[in-house]
């Protein structure tokens, strides 16, 4: 048997409750720039505008009109990739917050006649956010750049890497998403980055 004293579990005070709070909300709130980041970049453009607050009256239009805004604006760049950086979160209230995310983007437009042409941006997201209904959602997103540059590389305009055969080369991201594939699917009127001469994004992709 044990004799030896038995000790009160230990209290946690207000506060002490508070900063595990804050922890788990900085926690989902930069979840938030991550899943943004992936839907973007594999074209889940209904997964991204998911993470936008309902309208509620604030004349933003919602998850709707953000899923239009996506489609309008994703279908006119091709492959991008998107790299979180930095983010910084500062608490309003229980259930208001802003922040601000550092972002290196690699972005092919398709405003040129040049074939794999790329971009790199150094981006910083200003954001709100809100919490609704117990999960925190982006109320407003704006894009600012520090600078945007063309790469003197053409990393899209190469053979099919067909990993692990080469350790250069076109790979099969994002080509394999099924969410990529259906969104250029919904864009006939837009060739699919990848289709044109000299892309091994199709060679890329894995037999069957």
């Amino acid at each position: 048997m044990d004799d030896s004293p038995q000790t009160a579990p230990a209290v946690l005070t207000g506060p002490e409750l508070l900063r595990l709070r804050r922890v788990a909300d900085r926690d989902e709130i930069r979840q938030l720039a991550f899943r943004y980041a992936w839907g973007l970049d594999s074209r889940d453009v209904a997964a991204v505008a998911s993470l936008y607050l309902p309208d509620l009256g604030s004349g933003s239009g919602g998850p709707d009109a953000m899923l239009r805004r996506f489609h309008r604006s994703m279908s006119a760049v091709g492959v991008t990739i998107l790299f979180v950086g930095n983010h910084l979160i500062d608490f309003d209230s229980d259930d208001d917050a802003h922040g601000l995310v550092y972002c290196r983007g690699y972005i092919e437009p398709r405003d040129s006649p040049h074939p794999g042409r790329y971009i790199e941006q150094a981006i910083l997201y200003r954001d709100t956010y809100r919490r609704h209904e117990g999960v925190w959602k982006f109320v407003a997103r704006s894009h600012e750049l520090w600078y945007g540059i063309e790469t003197a590389e053409r990393p899209l305009h190469q053979r099919a890497a067909r990993w692990p055969l080469h350790h250069d080369g076109v790979g099969t991201v994002p080509y394999g998403e099924a969410s990529w594939r259906e969104f250029w699917g919904e864009h006939p009127d837009v060739a699919a980055p990848g289709s044109g001469a000299g892309s091994a994004s199709e060679e890329a992709l894995p037999d069957g």
